[in-house]
């Protein structure tokens, strides 16, 4: 039945994929002038539709990550990369969304931060996923930080996650939003799938409740870890230690 169910979902979103890439395509067809010029009204009508498309690509790829790890056929695609590329794309995609809410995006990564060995694509979901659900739970005026350093120590309780041979060069990467917080309960719940926290009126769409169980997924098929730091009120940090650093 779990076979079954996964096949079918992989079908679906497979067929998803053609039509969502033909309306890309078309909506950049539209802002590059091709079909003639747009005025300003017409490339926010264009771009704001564009964002849209990308959100529901998003969504159909975590449904695809799930389909293949259930049947055991999710891979990694490992290669070295910049992070800083990573970290741009995964922005430039949610940036409508932190601007139209009045949510400042900030980016605290050294520019000479070194490449890591990862699969870019996935790497940039986890991004995605963790900014998306800050910029729900962050009121306006807000900001989400993305951070990134590099890390040669592990408190015990992490320790025991990580084998010694991973534990030597660790890229730490953090998003931390100034939003509602998590209360500890929900922090024991907030990785399993279609897990929602209950939100306060003021947060924003609830999504399907897989983002953070994909962000696990992706972490772990790393050789990594994430965890949650929160308090109620004082907004929450995602910790990610992903041995992808070469030595």
């Amino acid at each position: 039945t779990v076979r079954l169910k996964s096949n079918f979902l992989s079908m679906i979103t497979h067929e998803l994929r053609s039509p969502l890439n033909a309306i890309h395509g078309y909506l950049d067809l539209a802002l590059s002038g091709i079909g003639g010029e747009l005025n300003q009204q017409q490339q926010e009508f264009v771009q704001r539709a564009r964002s849209s498309s990308e959100h529901l690509y998003a969504l159909i790829e975590d449904l695809l990550l799930v389909s293949r790890a259930d049947s055991g056929q999710a891979r990694l695609n490992r290669a070295l990369v910049s992070l800083q590329e990573i970290v741009a794309d995964a922005i430039e995609e949610l940036e409508l969304m932190a601007t139209d809410n009045g949510i400042d995006i900030i980016v605290d990564i050294p520019h000479d931060f070194p490449p890591i060995y990862a699969d870019a694509v996935r790497v940039q979901q986890v991004l995605r996923n963790l900014i998306s659900n800050a910029l729900r739970f962050t009121p306006s005026g807000g900001n989400v930080t993305i951070s990134a350093t590099i890390t040669n120590r592990l408190d015990n309780d992490e320790s025991s996650l990580l084998s010694a041979a991973e534990s030597g060069r660790l890229l730490k990467l953090e998003v931390r939003d100034t939003g509602h917080g998590i209360a500890m309960e929900q922090q024991q719940r907030i990785f399993e799938r279609f897990y929602q926290v209950p939100q306060p009126a003021s947060s924003r769409s609830n999504g399907l409740g897989l983002g953070l169980a994909i962000v696990k997924m992706i972490v772990e098929m790393h050789g990594g870890q994430v965890s949650v730091t929160s308090s109620e009120g004082q907004g929450s940090t995602f910790t990610c230690l992903l041995p992808c650093l070469l030595s």
